[in-house]
């Protein structure tokens, strides 16, 4: 099995995002391709106006991109898509979301919206 990040950006972004925050997982680019938008996580202007399909439910007003992680298997050659999850079903991949949930506080999702820090943007004692 090997875990592989894909985000709409340029490479060269990614690259550097990575580096940044001491990742070593394989991030790829689907930038200029279809990809996002065939597996429902990312919309064109005429969807966010008009509304589309997502996790399995029609929204109004989409943002251009939302969260989603699919699984595929490579066999005799063909690549199999076997799972597909969005919005909160992502979360699997964000341990510390599992240990916050057990807090008092949970993830004070009612606080600001930038609750969170990258690592490097802890405030300095």
């Amino acid at each position: 099995m090997t875990l592989v990040a894909e985000s709409i950006a340029p490479l060269e972004a990614l690259r550097r995002y990575r580096e940044r925050m001491g990742w070593t997982f394989p991030w790829v680019s689907s930038l200029g391709t279809d990809f996002k938008y065939d597996f429902g996580a990312a919309f064109t202007e005429d969807q966010q106006r008009n509304g589309a399909e997502y996790n399995f439910r029609h929204v109004d007003a989409p943002r251009p991109q939302r969260e989603g992680m699919s699984a595929f298997a490579l066999e005799d050659g063909v690549v199999h898509h076997a799972y597909s999850t969005y919005a909160r079903g992502v979360e699997q991949l964000m341990g510390t979301y599992k240990m916050l949930d057990v807090t008092p506080r949970g993830r004070d999702e009612e606080g600001p919206a930038s609750w969170w820090r990258r690592h490097d943007e802890y405030e300095r004692a």
